[in-house]
């Protein structure tokens, strides 16, 4: 992974993480229906989009460390590949150091 590459992949984690800490205060708020924003997750470290998703389909895209929840057009082919396409966000997987960057600085794991 290059070094423009590791810098893309470090912003996405850090949107992560605030995803994380959102998802910690939204438990307890309502039930898994209830819709939550999100921030997207990433490479731009200027976006502020907000993604609106259930508790649950945050937790199928936090399933694995390599996945993260972008806007539709957010995504970098060169460092990820789009899985999953909805009108409110895409769901991406890191592929290559990226993706071995993401799981190192998962705070799941």
């Amino acid at each position: 992974m290059d070094a423009r590459e590791e810098r893309l992949a470090r912003n996405e984690v850090l949107f992560r993480d605030v995803n994380e800490r959102i998802e910690q205060i939204a438990v307890p708020q309502g039930p898994d229906s209830h819709v939550f924003e999100f921030f997207c997750e990433c490479s731009n470290v200027d976006c502020t989009l907000r993604l609106p998703m259930t508790l649950a389909a945050y937790e199928e895209v936090r399933s694995d460390s390599a996945l993260f929840v972008v806007a539709p057009g957010h995504d970098r082919p060169e460092v990820e590949e789009v899985l999953r396409r909805t009108d409110a966000y895409q769901v991406v997987k890191k592929e290559g150091g990226a993706a071995q960057l993401a799981a190192a600085r998962d705070p799941r794991k």
